[in-house]
Parts: structure tokens; C-alpha cells; sequence
């Protein structure tokens, strides 16, 4: 995505994001048209190549971002851990927040994935699993370290990816549980679950 210079630009381009973000949120890639987004924004639609080239770039740079963020926040966060229950505490705490303040760029990365050219989409799904990594090497050095067990990592890894990415579907910000709380309950299930030693054939009956 190119970048104008200049404050004015940058104040366009964020709310070209921020329009662009909530037309992928409600109406989906197809559905999404730049000459609306431009109308959004108060610009002529050809304005719109001085920030991208066209939708497949707006898309792939809105991903991009997302996933970057992520791992950035997530790596800053596993940091200062001192062994593997620390680091999947802290993971897990990083996870439920993002994927809680973030919903709407996590769900349009998610049922937009398909919307990527083939080129974008394995970059996309480079860094997912650069992500995924991270949470699996914890959950490696975790039964190096008889912090627990498990018997087939990968398939754990994304049972619990999938238990804390729901959150961004159902958490509300004025419910009953804060999101404090919220982490708290996630932390404390999934370490249940791996002290729990489950079965993969158990997670399959």
C-alpha cells in the first residue's frame, strides 16, 4: 500500500482504513466497491491509487496489518516469561485481548482469507502459522518441562486457538464478566485441559 506524504495524507489514509474496514465487516469483499469507499471519505474515487492499488491490495494490506500486529504483541508479551506456564498464560492473556479489541479486522482476515489472490494468501498463511508456532513451541517446551501432557501438539494447538479466537464473537463489552475476567477464565480452562492430560481421541468422539 503506498503512502502519501504529508499529514493530510495520512489523515486520509486512516480513514479510508477505517471506512474500507467497516464495508469488509458488513457487506464482505464482494460486496465492497471503491468507488463507495471513496464516497465514504469525501474523496474522488481515482484519489484512491495515491494509498493502493486496487481492492486485492487494500484487502491484503488490511491482513497484513492485523497479523503483524499480533505477532509483535504477542512475542513483546511472551518476552519477560520465565517458563513455559508463564509464557502460556501470557499468550493466552495477549490472545483473548486482541482477538476482543480487534474483532472486526480478526473476523474480516478470517472469512476473507478466501478473498486473496493465491500469492497473498500464502503470505497470509505463512504468518498465521508463524503465530500458531509460537503457542505450539510453549506448548512443547511445557511436557519438556512436565509442566503437562499432551500427545499430539499440533491438534491441541489448534484446539485452543479455536477456543479463545471465538471470544471476539460473543464478548461484549458491557456483559456480565469484564475482560480481565474473561482472561482469567480462559487461562484457567486451558490449563486445566492440558493438566488434564485429554485424550485426542476423546476431542474426536
Amino acid at each position: 500500500m503506498t503512502r502519501t506524504t504529508g499529514s493530510r495524507g495520512d489523515r486520509t489514509l486512516k480513514a479510508l482504513q477505517s471506512a474500507g474496514l467497516e464495508r469488509l465487516y458488513k457487506h464482505g469483499f464482494a460486496g465492497m466497491t471503491l468507488r463507495e469507499l471513496a464516497a465514504d471519505v469525501g474523496i474522488q474515487a481515482g484519489s484512491l491509487y495515491n494509498h493502493f492499488t486496487n481492492k486485492q491490495d487494500f484487502l491484503f494490506c488490511l491482513m497484513h496489518q492485523v497479523m503483524t500486529d499480533l505477532i509483535d504483541v504477542s512475542k513483546a508479551k511472551l518476552e519477560n516469561t520465565k517458563n513455559p506456564r508463564q509464557a502460556l498464560l501470557a499468550f493466552v492473556e495477549c490472545h483473548v485481548i486482541f482477538h476482543s479489541e480487534y474483532r472486526k479486522e480478526v473476523q474480516v482476515s478470517t472469512t476473507e482469507l478466501r478473498s486473496l489472490t493465491r500469492d497473498n494468501y500464502a503470505k497470509i498463511v505463512a504468518m498465521r502459522d508463524e503465530y500458531e508456532g509460537q503457542l505450539l513451541n510453549i506448548l512443547d517446551q511445557g511436557c519438556l518441562g512436565e509442566y503437562w501432557t499432551h500427545n499430539d501438539p499440533k491438534i491441541v494447538t489448534k484446539l485452543i486457538l479455536g477456543m479463545m479466537t471465538s471470544v471476539g464473537i460473543w464478548y461484549r463489552d458491557d456483559g456480565p464478566v469484564d475482560l480481565n475476567g474473561i482472561v482469567k477464565i480462559y487461562q484457567d480452562m486451558i490449563e486445566n485441559l492440558l493438566l488434564n492430560e485429554i485424550e485426542v481421541s476423546q476431542l474426536h468422539a
